[in-house]
């Protein structure tokens, strides 16, 4: 247990931990937002278009009906076809603007996540890849996930966890030479143990010895041109020893790094 100076200490990292991801993560976050709304804009215009060319259409017949054009009806079908799937088009899209808007408040620690006692690992990972699709896409076009299913649930803080994925994630994304690196997010559940496991794996450029035993210390960083304040292990180190588990490192210079973080399950 924490003293009351070490976990003010913590709890200040761990605020300082979040903008540091969000600042990362988020710099992708207006190619995300504007696509969205490029869709709409472009369906509204083509949904005004036909309703327009329906309304034309119908007052011609209404007026000369002995006249009705070659095709109309035809016309109207093809029309009225597409309609829904415009529509439908504008409703996947803002269900999408109202999910990146779910992203901006886990990211600030206030959405639905934030102070959950019940952990979901698999889920968690997978949604924090869907919230960083983007800037995984800049760094890697080789990224997936290995999940065993079944997880048991976990007992901790949900948002703090999210905070230990997103910092692994970053870090491993960083440390890609190009885009043809892999990233690979992994869980797994020792049953003998009775822990489960998530391995963040790059195929990154490692962690030197020199350096090694500076990597958790706070405000150490190898990217600072990346605007990264060097906390990101530290706080994930902290978060992971508060739920009663451990984060374990093996790195080898210039071939990658596995970052393996082990949680305790209740009761097994």
């Amino acid at each position: 247990m924490m003293n009351i100076a070490r976990a003010h200490t913590f709890e200040q990292l761990l605020r300082l931990n979040r903008a540091n991801n969000s600042a990362f993560f988020l710099s992708g976050f207006s190619h995300t937002f504007n696509n969205p709304l490029n869709s709409i804009q472009l369906a509204n215009d083509l949904l005004n278009n036909y309703t327009q060319d329906i309304n034309a259409l119908i007052d011609e017949l209404n007026e000369e009906s002995e006249r009705m054009p070659a095709g109309f009806k035809k016309e109207c079908c093809r029309i009225l076809t597409d309609i829904p799937i415009l529509t439908q088009g504008i409703s996947d899209s803002i269900t999408r603007l109202k999910y990146c808007s779910s992203w901006l408040s886990e990211f600030s620690g206030r959405g639905a996540i934030a102070g959950l006692f019940g952990i979901d690992l698999n889920w968690l990972i997978s949604h924090c890849a869907s919230m960083t699709q983007h800037q995984i896409s800049v760094y890697t076009n080789i990224f997936s996930l290995d999940l065993e299913t079944d997880l048991p649930v976990l007992q901790g803080n949900a948002e703090q966890m999210l905070q230990v994925i997103l910092s692994l994630l970053m870090n491993a994304l960083l440390s890609l030479p190009d885009r043809s690196s892999a990233v690979v997010l992994r869980s797994t559940y020792d049953r003998a143990a009775g822990s489960v496991q998530m391995c963040v794996c790059d195929e990154g450029s490692g962690i030197s010895t020199e350096i090694f035993p500076d990597i958790l210390k706070p405000f150490f960083s190898t990217w600072p041109e990346h605007g990264c304040m060097g906390l990101g292990l530290t706080v994930a180190d902290q978060i992971i020893r508060n739920h009663g588990g451990v984060l374990t490192i093996d790195s080898e210079f210039g071939k990658g790094t596995s970052v393996m973080v082990s949680l305790p399950v209740q009761g097994a």
